[in-house]
């Protein structure tokens, strides 16, 4: 099956890659490393004129608070300061691990885990949390071996079931693919990411009927533009086109949304509803004129060989 570049797998999977490259494995022993390897300095020199915290509870609590308040640098300024009262305390680790992960520093993040998986090695949210660093930097056969450990110790870490989902399909393995979203959204029900990831597993394994209403259901709750889009696409995919356009209508232009489903009619076979949708792309915008024309070049081509 062959989906037209702008619907490639990139750009409908619901998970964002946050870093490339960041992992590295802590060949640090624990007794040679402080609360300071896990703090930013530049975090530092912006709370400088912070009240000092008297106890890990006070700093943990502060911490807290500032993450409510969406503050994530100064969460992770007070995490820090909890950890010099404890540095082998797996949670707080995890904590920082994951505050790194929100603010795109995964060197720090990738510390933090390993270094929590050195106190502990079976700490499932230091497992998860390094498991999706390997994940998002493209390394699905580490990301799979931590990812499994993760849930062996906690079957409860839907983010864990996600990226587990998302590797399984990218090997076309779709039936443990909706095994791991289906785990995911029993824990967290009202995740839109689950849910298209589940769509789009349906969509690669044909399913279109089932595959769309998963993207109905987000796009209607959420008003996703992602969904949307692939609720156009897999549509299209069954030859409804008018609903196809209705879909597509809500996240781009008439020119862009004709093109992409001459596109899918191209490919479906669908000779006369491709010829529609191009000339249709054309009268709408010139900026489609050149992407159209070739599409109706290959159309006629494709035509004359049937002949």
């Amino acid at each position: 099956m062959r989906v037209s570049k702008s619907t490639n797998i990139a750009a409908v999977l619901a998970i964002a890659l946050l870093c490339h490259g960041c992992v590295s494995a802590s060949s640090e022993k624990t007794s040679s490393v402080s609360a300071d390897d896990f703090a930013d300095d530049s975090l530092d020199l912006l709370f400088a004129t912070e009240f000092p915290v008297a106890s890990k509870d006070e700093a943990l609590t502060k911490a807290s608070l500032a993450y409510r308040d969406r503050e994530f640098g100064k969460a992770q300024f007070y995490l820090v300061r909890a950890l010099k009262f404890d540095v082998t305390d797996v949670n707080v680790l995890a904590q920082i691990g994951n505050l790194h992960v929100i603010q795109g520093n995964g060197v720090l993040a990738a510390r933090a885990f390993n270094f929590a998986l050195q106190n502990d090695p079976t700490h499932a949210e230091s497992l998860e949390g390094l498991g999706l660093l390997y994940f998002r930097a493209g390394n699905d056969d580490k990301a799979r071996e931590i990812l499994d450990r993760a849930i062996e110790n906690d079957p409860n870490l839907w983010r864990a079931h996600n990226a587990l989902g998302v590797i399984a399909d990218r090997e076309s393995d779709f039936t443990l693919a909706l095994s791991h979203y289906n785990a995911a959204l029993e824990i967290q029900p009202l995740a839109d990411s689950i849910l298209i990831n589940r769509g789009y597993s349906k969509y690669l394994s044909k399913n279109y009927r089932e595959a769309a209403l998963d993207f109905y259901e987000v796009a209607t709750r959420s008003d996703s533009p992602k969904a949307w889009r692939n609720l156009g696409m897999v549509y299209a995919r069954q030859g409804w086109y008018a609903s196809a356009l209705k879909s597509f209508l809500e996240v781009i232009d008439g020119a862009e949304a004709h093109n992409e489903i001459g596109a899918i009619a191209m490919e479906n076979g669908d000779s006369e509803d491709a010829l529609h949708y191009f000339n249709e792309a054309i009268r709408l915008s010139p900026t489609y004129f050149a992407s159209a024309e070739k599409n109706l070049a290959e159309l006629q081509r494709s035509s004359k060989s049937r002949r």
